[in-house]
């Protein structure tokens, strides 16, 4: 993984940078330093997640981000700041975490496994279905629903059915995300999608409503309340 650090402190910039590769080792990943968010700019860009720091000199770190929004909309941006009350202005630029100055090492160590998480959950599970191998992306699961031996993969753009049973299917794809949970002895959902919890029934992000079983409920109910615990913050 190759990470940019950008702070006008040069003393918290390297303490940040060993604090990386404590966690990470020189073996998982690239640290690049710079002192300035026209530093930063004028290099390649070419990062797995960027560290920015919000009060810096000319430029700072909410008009840097700005400006790699601009053309690069995917990026993790993580701002560091002493004055957590910027966090809101940092939806315009689609900021990934806040971590408030000085840096604890426990959530730092954190964001990484959480940037490390997300990154897998974009590679691609290659699955058969109609004499064909399709590619599909675990966090772009929604749901899954099993008929005998086949199971239908309903997708966010649309869906594929492929001869496995749904207990194989679930543990495909939670090799690479771990976020799908049974919710009825013919279905599972992915966490990742699931906008509320009613009545036995999970609502998800693209309107779906999906029966939730009354032995499963407790189970899924708990799931998805540790789930929300660790994604949110």
């Amino acid at each position: 993984m190759k990470i940019a650090i950008c702070d006008d402190e040069k003393i918290f910039l390297d303490s940040l940078e060993e604090k990386i590769y404590g966690i990470l080792s020189k073996l998982d990943c690239e640290v690049i330093a710079f002192g300035s968010a026209e530093a930063l700019l004028s290099s390649s860009m070419d990062y797995d997640l960027i560290f920015l720091d919000i009060e810096m000199g000319e430029l700072d770190g909410m008009g840097a981000a700005k400006k790699i929004r601009e053309t690069d909309f995917e990026t993790p941006i993580v701002f560091l700041t002493s004055h957590i009350e910027m966090a809101l202005e940092g939806y315009e630029v689609n900021a990934f975490r806040f971590l408030k100055k000085p840096v604890e090492e426990e959530k730092l160590r954190q964001t990484l496994q959480d940037i490390q998480l997300m990154k897998a959950s974009h590679k691609g599970v290659l699955i058969k279905a109609g004499g064909e191998e399709i590619v599909v992306i675990p966090s772009e699961v929604l749901f899954l629903e099993s008929d005998n031996n086949n199971v239908r993969i309903i997708t966010s753009s649309g869906s594929i059915t492929t001869r496995l049973k749904l207990s194989e299917a679930i543990e495909i794809f939670n090799r690479i995300n771990d976020t799908i949970r049974k919710v009825h002895r013919c279905s599972a959902v992915n966490l990742d999608h699931v906008a509320r919890l009613r009545d036995r029934e999970a609502v998800l992000d693209d309107g779906s409503v999906i029966a939730v079983s009354r032995s499963c409920f407790a189970e899924f109910k708990n799931a998805l309340y540790e789930y929300v615990k660790k994604t949110v913050r």
